[in-house]
């Protein structure tokens, strides 16, 4: 891929049930390191995985790669070049408003001038627009901890397209730390504070959720907007992280109590949950 048009190159398309896509996404994550995006009409029966690789053929490799054992609808490659990639986010990502402060707005729209706090986002090869229920009730969940609990620190946990901390540092939190696995959404969070004017005001890192190593002290407030298996697996981690508050999310509505039931067991109280029939997001106290 050149630095000319780094934006082109192959893409994996998985055509799967629903009720696959979460272990799907997670062996896509664990095996290519790499953020899926996953395209799920409501009361749909299958959903559509897509994967972005360097080359048509780094696309074909992993389609090989993929388990034989594996159930899927369909499993295509294709070639797919910058225009195509900027079509898409334009036809499917456009300004919203959430909460009673905050406001995402592509890269490509003109920044509307009032007392909302704008969050500029260009996604890149990220995951996180604010347009996915999990990334709303975090951005939202984010702005009433601002406003109840007054934090001076925060971990986002699977940063992504950084959408979580640069709102919080436009809220205000003095401290953010954020990380994620994959060094391209590190890249893309960093391109996205400086679009905000806060470049250098996020700690950004590489770093896997599951590995010790990544805590220092307890921030304030943690956000994790990540798989419910990784939740789980993470939890110790996490809770140890948290100083006052966590807000979980990537978990599916009906995976919801064992989420909060394992924090739970780790001393933790629930405050809230909400979800829109198929997502939900919990907030943890600790």
């Amino acid at each position: 891929m050149s630095k000319e048009n780094k934006n082109s190159g192959g893409q994996l398309n998985l055509l799967v049930a629903v009720q696959d896509v979460e272990f799907v996404c997670e062996w896509v994550r664990d095996t290519f390191r790499k953020e899926p995006i996953e395209v799920t009409q409501p009361l749909a029966e299958e959903s559509l995985i897509e994967i972005y690789f360097d080359s048509l053929l780094e696309a074909e490799i992993a389609r090989k790669a993929l388990p034989s054992e594996w159930l899927l609808r369909s499993a295509e490659t294709k070639e797919y070049l910058e225009k195509d990639w900027t079509t898409f986010w334009q036809h499917h990502f456009q300004i919203m408003e959430l909460g009673d402060k905050l406001r995402i707005v592509p890269e490509w729209e003109k920044e509307p001038e009032d007392e909302r706090i704008n969050i500029i986002i260009n996604p890149g090869l990220s995951f996180g627009t604010g347009g996915h229920f999990t990334t709303k009730f975090c951005l939202e969940a984010l702005e009433e901890a601002f406003l109840t609990l007054k934090p001076e620190t925060m971990l986002d946990a699977g940063t992504g397209s950084g959408i979580l901390s640069i709102a919080a540092v436009k809220l205000g939190i003095p401290k953010v730390d954020a990380f994620d696995y994959d060094p391209v959404c590190i890249d893309q969070c960093s391109q996205n504070a400086a679009r905000n004017g806060v470049e250098g005001r996020i700690h950004f890192f590489q770093a896997d959720v599951l590995e010790p190593g990544w805590q220092t002290n307890p921030a304030d407030l943690v956000c994790a907007n990540i798989l419910t298996s990784v939740l789980l697996e993470a939890a110790p981690l996490i809770k140890r992280a948290t100083g006052q508050r966590m807000l979980l999310s990537g978990i599916r509505e009906i995976e919801a109590d064992a989420v909060a039931d394992t924090f739970i067991q780790l001393g933790c109280r629930e405050i809230s949950r909400d979800g829109d029939g198929q997502w939900c997001g919990l907030v943890i106290d600790v």
